[in-house]
């Protein structure tokens, strides 16, 4: 009501203002410049509200563009976010199918469509060099929820350099702001054992003890133990050597290896009873070709009769194992106990357990006691077509060789190469 009162006011006084202005015309005069302008006072009125309405109106539409402009409205916010987010999963299919210039093409229109996403730069990262790659990398440094992803960006192209000392040391930084995280732990662990740093890698796997199952940490244990035992050995501390080696073995007892070494220890001191027993024990759980031959010559001057009961006893411990029934065929056929060579290929061809080296010992078991050629190619023959004789095989890479060694040299994985059949 009352601001129906002010508009009936206001009318009124403009009417008034109008009949007045009709009573006295009157004229003004604006000199400018050798200019003479001439209006009426009703005539200057009306420009004068003209004006006022006319800059009314561009604050009005001032405000519009701050309010409600297209170009930065939600609707073509989100479309413009679609399109950029296209853009990005074509620039990462590009580089899936290697095609490196539609990837730099993609992730460079998905950086204008998407500014505030590190996801263009990660796609940048990956497929530029150069200068062009460290500028992206310098961006997302900056970007201090791109910090991390900037770090572990440098971590991929260093690991990929095999630049192992600059992997290194992104990892102890990455570690300082992920002290918990069991990724840049796991990674960490890799680096030092490829760099040969055997007490920081043993604290990093104390540190994933939580991480990794019971099993796998004492294998890694042992390993590292067996690593540093072998560094103790070349560097003549032979006492630490022993030490580490006894460690290797308490952390795993199925450790071959460091059972080999601890059983040279003990024979170097002269000690074949020590020896000996730490051959036994490793027999018991895993026999291998090597433990065999390190057994027989702890009596190098016995009998063959004697070589073959201390073989009986020896194979005993794990009768049935297809290393055991080698090993004794072996020695039976050395010291001409043919009955208990047969025997003992018998119960693995009959097991389906033969390997190459079971036929090829019926080969030789053939030539030996009945000189039968004929029916020693027959084995031969079944020797090449039988699965194959076990060999030390990285169980990451899958990669055979015939000599253990603790750091894979193909994929540099620490601790993964195990004797498989």
């Amino acid at each position: 009501m009352i601001r129906l009162a002010v508009y009936i006011t206001l009318a009124i006084l403009l009417a008034v203002g109008a009949v007045w202005f009709a009573d006295h015309p009157g004229n003004m005069i604006i000199t400018w410049q050798g200019w003479e302008i001439r209006l009426s006072v009703a005539v200057f009125g009306l420009l004068a509200l003209l004006y006022s309405f006319f800059c009314w109106y561009l604050f009005r539409l001032y405000r519009w563009f701050r309010s409600e402009n297209p170009l930065t409205s939600p609707r073509r916010q989100q479309t413009r976010r679609q399109k950029g987010l296209a853009e990005l999963d074509m620039g990462w299919a590009a580089l899936a199918i290697h095609d490196r210039e539609a990837a730099i093409r993609h992730g460079k229109k998905a950086l204008g469509l998407l500014p505030d996403n590190n996801g263009p730069r990660r796609l940048l990262v990956k497929v530029s060099d150069g200068k062009d790659r460290q500028k992206y990398l310098d961006q997302l440094s900056k970007d201090p929820g791109g910090h991390l992803l900037a770090m572990a960006c440098k971590l991929d192209i260093a690991l990929a350099e095999n630049d192992a000392q600059a992997s290194l040391a992104l990892l102890k930084d990455m570690q300082e702001k992920r002290p918990n995280n069991p990724w840049i732990s796991q990674q960490l662990f890799d680096i030092q054992t490829r760099l040969g740093q055997w007490t920081a890698a043993a604290q990093e796997l104390t540190k994933r003890a939580k991480a990794i199952d019971k099993v796998t940490k004492k294998h890694l244990s042992a390993v590292l133990a067996y690593s540093q035992a072998l560094e103790a050995d070349l560097a003549g501390q032979k006492k630490l050597g022993r030490e580490q080696a006894e460690l290797a073995l308490k952390n795993d007892p199925a450790f071959i290896p460091a059972a080999l070494l601890l059983g040279r220890y003990h024979l170097a001191q002269g000690d074949k009873t020590k020896a000996r027993k730490v051959i036994e024990t490793t027999w018991k759980l895993a026999p291998h070709p090597e433990l065999g031959r390190f057994f027989l010559k702890l009596e190098p001057l016995e009998s063959a009769r004697e070589k073959f009961r201390r073989i009986q006893k020896f194979t005993a411990l794990n009768p049935d194992h297809f290393h055991s029934r080698h090993l004794l065929a072996q020695i039976a056929l050395d010291t001409e106990h043919w009955a208990e060579a047969k025997k003992a290929l018998d119960f693995l061809t009959g097991a389906g357990a033969a390997t190459g080296e079971t036929y090829q010992l019926l080969a030789r078991l053939d030539i030996l006691q009945k000189k039968d050629e004929k029916a020693a190619q027959a084995h031969l023959a079944q020797a090449a077509e039988a699965a194959p004789d076990p060999k030390w095989c990285c169980a990451s890479c899958h990669t055979a060789r015939e000599n253990y060694l603790a750091l894979c040299p193909t994929c540099h994985t620490f601790g993964q190469v195990n004797w498989q059949g």
